[in-house]
């Protein structure tokens, strides 16, 4: 009895252990930093290979990191579009996007969240600590574009800041291209994932996921229950939304962007792409998707006469939205 009690007690111990180091290695995963790019000589493009008038931007925020970003100015007009990149991206990776949007006239703000690209490097989290930078971002338009009617347009975690700063009165229309509806659930899904890919197929992923959250929060983080944008939507009404979900999202499945669209008020739009990965539809149809977005923009955005009390052209909540699903414009 005494050697099966010991047996007992060595095997919960050994069980334990796997338990938490497994939640130590998800943890790592979630909350390292991107690599840092290398300098001057980093290989990347810039705004000068796609031919576009751009300037240089450093923004501060309130906690005291330094942002990059490039301005793709259009002087004539005073609509604005921010850029935003995912959780583990940069901001060159939004910049073909960006320099479409510029050629069909708005001016165009792009930077990197904090930790990212050649922003100060930072603890990141996804989507709670970078709503600083977006309200750096948008402070700094407040100062450079004259009376601007600003749009927000993401990917992802920029998706979800972007949402999640949407009651921001200087925020008059809202793009939201893969966004998940909180954290918890996106990371329930990756852990799901995760574990399928196991041998033998008997081990659930969430039974990790409180002690990857355990870890988590002995960093200092935030909990995953924190970054909910589907939370936040009430905050809203009559901002136009526009919701791009790919149907074949293995990373954000697309059940959790219908259930946003369904509780966003109005007014709002939602695209639904068949062939779409994550953060791909623009890769299923180039000018489709530029159309759609640049179209529902120029709708949404404020270029002349008055502007209303909450931003541009913000229709009354209740209005009816559109909903769509397909490949086209």
């Amino acid at each position: 009895m005494a050697i099966a009690a010991v047996a007992a007690v060595a095997a919960s111990s050994a069980a334990a252990l796997v338990w938490l180091g497994l939640g130590w290695l998800g943890a790592w995963r979630l909350n390292r930093l991107p690599s840092a790019p290398r300098g001057a000589e980093e290989f990347t493009f810039t705004p000068w290979e796609l031919d576009a008038e751009s300037e240089p931007v450093r923004l501060e925020t309130a906690d005291g990191v330094g942002l990059a970003g490039w301005f793709l100015p259009r002087p004539e007009s005073r609509r604005v579009v921010i850029a935003m990149h995912g959780y583990r991206g940069e901001m060159s990776q939004v910049l073909g996007i960006s320099t479409l949007l510029w050629r069909s006239g708005f001016n165009v703000l792009l930077f990197d969240f904090r930790g990212r690209g050649r922003s100060d490097r930072a603890p990141i989290t996804m989507g709670m600590w970078e709503r600083e930078d977006l309200t750096a971002a948008l402070d700094w338009i407040a100062r450079r574009v004259p009376e601007p009617s600003i749009g927000l347009f993401g990917f992802s975690m920029g998706a979800v800041v972007a949402l999640r700063c949407g009651d921001d009165p200087r925020v008059d229309a809202v793009v939201a291209d893969s966004a998940f509806a909180s954290q918890r659930e996106v990371l329930e899904h990756v852990a799901r994932a995760d574990a399928a890919r196991l041998p033998g197929g008997w081990i659930r992923g969430s039974w990790f996921l409180p002690a990857v959250e355990w870890w988590h929060r002995r960093r200092g983080k935030p909990p995953f229950d924190a970054v909910a944008p589907i939370e936040a939507l009430d905050g809203l009404a009559g901002t136009p939304l526009l919701f791009v979900h790919g149907e074949r999202d293995r990373t954000v499945p697309v059940e959790q962007a219908r259930r946003m669209v369904e509780a966003a008020p109005e007014p709002k739009e939602a695209w639904f792409v068949p062939d779409a990965l994550h953060c791909g539809a623009y890769f299923v149809d180039r000018r489709a998707y530029v159309e759609r977005i640049a179209g529902f923009l120029d709708r949404s955005l404020a270029e002349g006469g008055p502007r209303g009390p909450a931003g541009g052209q913000r229709r009354m909540a209740g209005e009816p939205g559109r909903t769509q699903a397909g490949g086209g414009a």
